[in-house]
């Protein structure tokens, strides 16, 4: 299965499950910690943290919020690590790919219950660290797919000043290719 094929499966997962990881031959599914982190000294204090100014969430929310800000921190080491062994397609290359999946599915999972303007609504770095892999294993299609895929769950700030609709520009020029009719909305929208 191409990785455009394996990160297209990820995509189409059903709204609020995660996907799984699929073990490479011989190998072992890797499992997920089953508690979360200890909190830190200053967490468990009886004094109640300052309040921010997006909307009072609850501490279930936080607490999904606070792992998936853990998740996404993890992500650009990794893919330096990817990136500094020169193989986009080691085991490396494919555990940091079903790190940016697990990351987007706790995405989409917090999504419904965030404020609009949340910094977890527009936020990108898995979307964009999967489009890098493909960039770098020359299949600008799938870089611009996921791109797409960005855009449509609004994931429109990759770090970038252009933001994910300047990587998907960028992408289909590398690849010399056409825009879709829906790719060319978003080009050509207000946040491009």
């Amino acid at each position: 299965m191409s990785l455009f094929h394996s990160i297209k499966k990820i995509f189409s997962t059903p709204e609020g499950e995660q996907p799984a990881a699929e073990p490479t031959e011989g190998e072992q599914s890797p499992s997920l910690p089953e508690s979360a982190p200890e909190p830190s000294p200053a967490a468990t204090s009886p004094v109640p943290p300052p309040i921010s100014p997006q909307a009072p969430y609850s501490e279930d929310i936080m607490e999904q919020r606070t792992e998936y800000a853990v998740m996404v921190d993890k992500l650009p080491k990794a893919y330096n690590h990817v990136r500094e062994s020169g193989s986009f397609t080691s085991p490396a290359a494919e555990e940091l790919i079903r790190q940016c999946a697990l990351v987007i599915a706790q995405r989409r999972v917090l999504l419904p219950s965030l404020s609009p303007n949340d910094w977890i609504a527009s936020h990108g770095e898995a979307y964009k660290r999967l489009a890098m892999i493909c960039e770098k294993r020359e299949d600008y299609e799938g870089a611009a797919e996921i791109c797409l895929t960005a855009l449509r769950d609004g994931a429109t700030n990759d770090g970038s000043q252009s933001g994910m609709a300047g990587r998907l520009r960028r992408m289909l020029k590398k690849g010399r290719l056409q825009p879709t009719d829906e790719m060319r909305q978003y080009l050509e929208g207000p946040s491009s």
